[in-house]
């Protein structure tokens, strides 16, 4: 007899082991659900002890401050950038003399409405200081790409800093101890309509704790010149001022707030001087000042809208000279 039946009907070979019976819980899909295949702890993240958050490995840009890099940059920007951006734009800058007294490394905060900024930035300072300011960009944007990121810094001297809030990095303090000026947009990102956006705390953070002195910059016209979505500037040479300030210094009762409002104050000042005059520019203690005109909310209150943004930011610059009563 080859085979017997089983209480199912189905004929047994005779040696060969019965089937095992599987357990009612224990199936494959259960057993793979309740296997730890990425190793994740027991214990909740809630639940586990404080660890500092660990500083990622930043993109190297120590090479980009060597001698090599600082005269092929120095090439570039006054030899090449400078007599471009001045053959497609119409522009002028003062105050640059305030670094001649200025002796020591500095913070230089400007408003951010353009990629053309930190061009006309370092085009505008004066070749000495250009030749020791670095900028600081954003890591998840400028230095994402390797290619990207070796080009910048050797263009323009970047540095990479983290937006995400992730562990402070140590590499502006190093650079304003070793006598580098360092160029900061505080806004973090360009203006998608002009208007400027609200001040983040770095720069007065920096300032503070470096002890160092905060020249203010007023750039006009930039966004009119070459707005988000373009990658050259419009035709016509758009007019593009830029402005420096008086240094600033924090006072022994400042804190991070308000050093920076006093920041925005100034830099909210040299954009209204670019817009008018200087007279015009100056807080008046009956009502704001011309640079809070695009700010004004609209006749039902609230935010103004977009486009009365666009238009204040696309208004051409003050003329250099007052035009004379008899023209």
């Amino acid at each position: 007899m080859s085979g017997v039946a089983g209480k199912s009907g189905r004929a047994l070979r005779v040696g060969s082991a019965a089937p095992a019976r599987r357990h009612p819980g224990l199936g494959l899909g259960e057993v793979a659900r309740g296997f730890r295949w990425t190793g994740r702890p027991l214990v909740p993240a809630s639940a586990q002890p404080f660890r500092p958050p660990v500083a990622g490995r930043e993109f190297p840009t120590a090479w980009a401050r060597g001698p090599v890099a600082r005269a092929t940059r120095a090439a570039f920007l006054g030899g090449i950038m400078d007599p471009l951006l001045h053959s497609q734009l119409t522009w002028r800058v003062e105050g640059a003399q305030v670094f001649e007294d200025l002796g020591e490394p500095a913070l230089i905060v400007a408003n951010h409405a353009s990629h053309l900024d930190a061009t006309v930035l370092l085009c505008a300072l004066p070749a000495a200081v250009r030749e020791r300011t670095v900028v600081t960009a954003a890591a998840d944007y400028f230095f994402e790409s390797t290619w990207r990121g070796l080009s910048t810094a050797l263009a323009f001297g970047t540095v990479p800093i983290d937006r995400s809030g992730g562990a402070p990095s140590t590499t502006p303090v190093d650079l304003l101890r070793e006598g580098w000026n360092l160029v900061i947009f505080p806004e973090g990102t360009r203006s998608a309509d002009g208007a400027r956006g609200r001040f983040k705390l770095g720069a007065a953070f920096l300032a503070l704790n470096a002890g160092v002195p905060v020249v203010p910059v007023g750039l006009r016209g930039t966004f009119a010149a070459m707005p988000r979505g373009r990658s050259w500037p419009v035709p016509g040479r758009p007019e593009v001022s830029v402005r420096f300030g008086r240094p600033l210094r924090p006072g022994t009762g400042d804190d991070v707030r308000g050093f920076t409002a006093k920041l925005v104050s100034e830099v909210d000042r040299l954009v209204a001087e670019g817009e008018t005059s200087w007279w015009a520019s100056l807080p008046r203690p009956d009502g704001p000042t011309v640079s809070a005109r695009a700010a004004r909310p609209a006749a039902g209150g609230g935010e103004p809208a977009r486009w009365r943004k666009v238009w204040a930011a696309t208004e051409p610059p003050a003329p250099s000279h007052p035009r004379s009563p008899w023209s």
